[in-house]
């Protein structure tokens, strides 16, 4: 071992070998501690979607409901004011077929 690390330090190209090998090492262990950051960050971005994605599905049923009973409740004004005759519409006859017999 004496023998080849004094080969090491004698030998310009093994050192600069050496060296860039270790480089190689720093670099890897860099590049792992980036892939660990991004993973993290796909991980998070991936659960604020869901997040979004159940929000807007709960948003979506909430406006449905609201439609329905906004249109339901003009439905039952129109035919109101249409039966009572206090609307713009004349008062529907008992009997359709005779509409003005007195």
């Amino acid at each position: 071992m004496a023998n080849e690390s004094s080969q090491v330090q004698q030998n310009p190209f093994a050192s600069a070998v050496e060296a860039q090998l270790q480089r190689v090492e720093a670099f890897y262990a860099q590049l792992a501690d980036l892939e660990t950051k991004a993973l993290e960050q796909h991980k998070t971005a991936i659960e604020e979607s869901a997040r979004l994605s159940r929000e807007s599905i709960a948003y979506g049923a909430t406006l449905a409901a609201e439609w329905r009973k906004a249109s339901l409740e003009a439905t039952r004004r129109t035919l109101e004011m249409m039966t009572t005759g206090n609307g713009m519409f004349p008062k529907m006859p008992a009997n359709p077929f005779m509409p003005f017999s007195g």
